[in-house]
């Protein structure tokens, strides 16, 4: 799952530990330190979970795709 900023990725992030589902976020940007200072290509963040929630996390983050359309 890619987001173009860190901030979406946060706020997906939190939706899915509201479903017990664990994740973390994987981006070029030293921790959020250079937030805004460092350019981060579309769709460089990116929050990695189990292989196993997978499917779950999908469906969780699927509500974010539909609030964006």
């Amino acid at each position: 799952m890619a987001f173009d900023s860190r901030m979406e990725a946060e706020i997906a992030m939190g939706l899915l530990e509201e479903q017990g589902i664990e994740s973390i976020i994987s981006a070029d940007d030293c921790g959020g330190m250079l937030m805004g200072v460092s350019p981060v290509r579309k769709g460089g963040i990116k929050i990695m979970v189990a292989e196993e929630d997978m499917e779950r996390a999908e469906d969780a983050l699927a509500v974010l795709a539909e609030e964006t359309d």
